[in-house]
């Protein structure tokens, strides 16, 4: 579970950085930021959250605690997208390539859980 933590930390900050600074996160996502101010404080919330999980996977007890709270989080970011994609506000290019990690991280922590003794 520590390397999907890292992982998923990793993912987090890169997004985190690319919100930072619009012009990069417009060339990345294919949107204008219509309100850079907004989308560089998405930006700096991605980027505390990605330290967290980074930093969770040092630590057993930490990583977790955490495990499921990120699932949630990365399966809720899915079908935000999904519904998003589905109304046409974001297109396949915005959204596949998102929707696939999510999973794909959702997955990996939910596959590495700590499970209760039997």
């Amino acid at each position: 579970m520590a390397t999907a933590l890292r992982v998923g930390g990793i993912y987090l900050l890169l997004i985190g950085i690319l919100l930072l600074i619009p012009t990069w996160g417009a060339a990345v996502f294919g949107r204008a930021m219509a309100d850079p101010a907004v989308t560089s404080g998405w930006g700096v919330a991605l980027l505390a959250l990605g330290l967290i999980q980074y930093a969770a996977a040092s630590n057993a007890a930490a990583g977790a605690v955490i495990a499921i709270p990120m699932v949630v989080g990365y399966l809720l970011t899915t079908v935000d997208l999904i519904y998003y994609w589905y109304t046409g506000d974001y297109t396949a290019r915005n959204v596949l390539v998102p929707i696939i990690l999510n999973v794909a991280l959702a997955a990996w922590l939910w596959m590495g859980r700590a499970r209760p003794a039997a």
